[in-house]
């Protein structure tokens, strides 16, 4: 898998003004999704598998909440964020699908380790399912058979 074919989602206004995070965007060449509500994410989630979301907490229509179980069993990453007054907080919610209860609250300037680690767990997971599936096919089967 190359990494920056993972696919994204950013939920709420206040994501899209975190310098840091566009900062690692951008040199991932990342693309990503927008969603401004929660029920507009929801529908997004609904129609597309992302693996990596990351969501302000108190979003217009209500907090990011039903994300969490949206998510939950999926193989997405999810981060939901707090803005402070000059500073971001981040806190990985699901680990591939995974709760993750006890992770410790990331700052901005700590922001790229963390997604970093995230983003390539996500590139590994998704290279062994991908190796998993060749292995399991059909013709391959056959070959070893014989």
């Amino acid at each position: 898998m190359r990494h920056n074919s993972i696919s994204m989602l950013l939920v709420g206004q206040t994501v899209q003004r975190c310098r840091e995070l566009h900062w690692w965007l951008d040199n991932r060449e990342l693309r990503y999704e927008y969603a401004e509500f929660c029920n507009d994410a929801r529908s997004r989630i609904s129609r597309t598998q992302f693996d990596l979301v990351i969501s302000e907490y108190q979003l217009p229509d209500r907090t990011a909440l039903p994300l969490l179980d949206v998510l939950a069993g999926s193989p997405a990453t999810l981060f939901f964020s707090r803005a402070l007054a000059t500073d971001f907080l981040w806190l990985l919610m699901l680990d591939r699908g995974r709760r993750c209860v006890g992770a410790p609250v990331v700052r901005s300037s700590n922001l790229h380790g963390a997604l970093d680690q995230a983003w390539h767990a996500i590139g590994n997971t998704s290279e062994l399912e991908r190796l998993a599936d060749e292995l399991t096919s059909t013709p391959f089967l056959q070959s070893v058979s014989r």
